[in-house]
């Protein structure tokens, strides 16, 4: 591959490492000219097309992530049968290179690589795309040492574990959870477990299992438990150990239940906290977890100083009715009564104080509050009691600069420690949600497509038609009409003029030739069928929800035209990532429909190409933040 040039633009320069999956080139981008990374799919690998299939897709979900903390994707696609991969170029060692040449590595650089790598996984996860391969060898670093993951997803394409066939070692064995050791898939909690094996090696320069076959290590994930952190080297705070062991659970339930969860810890680890005090205890392979004071068994004693009341004097019944007057018998029994119920009250007391100072009960359970801005009103429940905390009062208010039905404002702020069973309370967006048509008459297609996506309405149906004053291609009417009241969202069907009858160029009667330029019809000759460009709509999905508001969905139907068959039709857009990506819709035949998804952020390019040829192009602006979303 080397010296060979990839879509006209990317030069291939040197082998630089290979996988199961891949193999990844030095390259240079000769348009921008830069330095790139090029993985290009193995050869044995382009002819399945389950692997192709889920090679691309991967790759296409990859590049839409857009973080500091994640290696950028430019561009992806298929070149002579290629299917390749173009990213950012990072030259330094990465962090298995690292670990091997001077691990143990200090706490301080650990922790600054896993609340990276914490913060990719969350940002990716809220994405709905799980990394699959978390290890050292995808940990790589800027020049001035800031850490970036890479290669979400992509050894998912074979469906790749760390185990094969004839049972030897790959990398990726020692790193992956005991769910995908038992062939389960892999989830954002699987991601947590492979992140905490990284950790547990760069603190430690060695892996927690070992062995000679791929099966081994498997086998071990699932039934043993690791050596202590602390065990191999002793320099380990236990608060750094914790954060290891929980990530490390064999029971995902057991694990951080979150990316942005096991980044809290690790910053509290910055600051010198003690996560002993968050309300959870470092679990032990050996000790035997005490019971919390309000547990033991009170021993209820004797207060000091206070001696037992005296036993009433007991006397023959009969010589006391011959000594005393009448009635003094029952007054001395009540006396002796009310002298020992006043007695046991005093104990009782006593030992009430004593157990309020001695066994004050359990310390209470401290959680942070999660960041549900931006979510529904449900997530936001779903995500607030999670935490084991509590929805408090829930508050509506308009605000035209966000999304209906989103959380706008919370109480307590994100991050806040508070006791668990503590109230949060929300502020939902109530945005009205009708809008007025706008005027998209006197204007073209395109024109008129963006100024409804602009005014929160979509494009429905163009209809072509003869129209004596309007030129061809320009809106003469639409429906609904300008200034009605719509519900956001509505489709405004428009209806486009073809220009005056009369102007139109008469067809040719079946069997006769078209006259040349010089008006001669040459006899035998038949001129090659060509394919007239194809439909294309492009309408928003209004209902497209996801975690980030200013992501939007497009929708881009295809309809191939003529009678040519086999029409090779491809979608290509850019957005604010700068990645550069190409669909394949053909080959199409004539009426023949397809309709694709995009989603985009920033300001958005799509463009249609037609036998090769760019026969469509559309750019629409995206708002970058939810401020900024109408």
């Amino acid at each position: 591959m080397e010296g060979t040039l990839i879509a006209d633009r990317y030069r291939v320069d040197a082998l630089i490492g290979e996988g199961g999956v891949a193999r990844v080139y030095r390259g240079t981008d000769e348009t921008l000219d830069r330095r790139v990374a090029i993985k290009i799919l193995r050869p044995e690998l382009s002819g399945n097309e389950d692997v192709v299939a889920r090679f691309r897709r991967e790759a296409h979900a990859a590049a839409k992530l857009n973080h500091p903390n994640i290696v950028q994707i430019y561009d992806t696609g298929v070149d002579n049968g290629h299917y390749y991969i173009v990213m950012e170029y990072l030259p330094e060692l990465n962090l298995k290179e690292i670990i091997k040449r001077y691990a143990p590595l200090p706490l301080e650089k650990v922790i600054e690589v896993g609340e990276a790598c914490c913060e990719a996984l969350a940002y990716a996860h809220r994405r709905g795309l799980v990394h699959r391969d978390v290890k050292p060898h995808n940990v790589l670093f800027t020049d001035d040492g800031h850490a970036k993951l890479s290669d979400f997803g992509i050894a998912a394409a074979t469906g790749e574990v760390g185990l094969t066939d004839d049972g030897k070692v790959l990398g990726s064995a020692h790193y992956i959870s005991p769910e995908q050791a038992q062939g389960a898939p892999a989830g954002p909690l699987s991601d947590i477990y492979s992140l905490g094996v990284t950790l547990y090696e760069a603190l430690t320069g060695r892996l927690p299992f070992d062995g000679e076959t791929a099966a081994d290590i498997a086998a071990q994930h699932l039934r043993e438990t690791p050596p202590s952190p602390r065990e191999v080297n002793p320099e380990i705070p236990p608060a750094a150990e914790f954060v290891i062991t929980k990530a490390m659970a064999r029971d995902p339930q057991r694990r951080y239940r979150s990316a942005e969860e096991m980044a809290a810890d690790i910053r509290k680890l910055r600051g010198g906290a003690d996560l002993d005090q968050t309300g959870v205890m470092r679990p032990s392979a050996d000790a035997t977890m005490p019971l919390p004071r309000s547990a033991e068994p009170a021993r209820p004693r004797e207060p000091e100083g206070l001696e037992a009341p005296p036993a009433a004097p007991t006397r023959p019944v009969v010589s006391q009715r011959r000594e005393e007057p009448s009635g003094s018998a029952v007054n001395t029994v009540l006396t002796g009564i009310g002298t020992g119920l006043l007695a046991l009250l005093v104990i009782f007391g006593v030992v009430w104080l004593a157990r309020s100072v001695f066994y004050p009960g359990p310390t209470p359970t401290m959680v942070d509050v999660p960041n549900v801005k931006g979510l529904t009103e449900q997530e936001a429940r779903e995500q607030i009691e999670e935490r084991r905390l509590v929805v408090g009062r829930i508050e509506q208010q308009y605000d035209d600069r966000q999304p209906a039905g989103r959380v706008v404002d919370q109480t307590p702020g994100p991050g806040q420690m508070v006791q668990a069973g503590s109230t949060v309370d929300l502020t939902v967006n109530l945005r009205r949600e009708t809008v007025s048509v706008v005027d998209a008459t006197g204007m073209t297609v395109d024109r008129a497509a963006a100024t409804l996506e602009a005014a929160d309405l979509t494009l429905g149906e163009v209809t072509e038609l003869f129209h004596e004053e309007q030129p061809a291609g320009i809106v003469f009417d639409q429906d609904p009409a300008p200034g009605t009241r719509v519900d956001m969202g509505t489709s405004v069907d428009l209806f486009v003029s073809r220009g005056p009858e009369e102007d139109q160029p008469e067809e040719p009667a079946d069997g006769e030739q078209q006259p040349d330029e010089d008006g001669t019809v040459e006899d035998g000759e038949e001129e090659p069928a060509t394919a007239p460009p194809p439909q294309v709509f492009i309408e928003e999905n209004a209902n497209y929800r996801p975690d980030d508001p200013a992501q939007r969905l497009f929708e881009v139907r295809v309809v191939a035209q003529g009678e040519q068959p086999d029409q090779q039709i491809e979608i290509r857009w850019r957005d604010a990532s700068g990645a550069t990506l190409r669909e394949p819709l053909g080959p199409m035949q004539p009426g023949e429909s397809k309709t694709y998804e995009i989603v985009a952020q920033g300001t958005v390019t799509i463009e249609v190409h037609h036998q090769d040829q760019l026969v469509r192009e559309w750019t629409f602006q995206v708002p970058e933040t939810a401020d900024q979303a109408e």
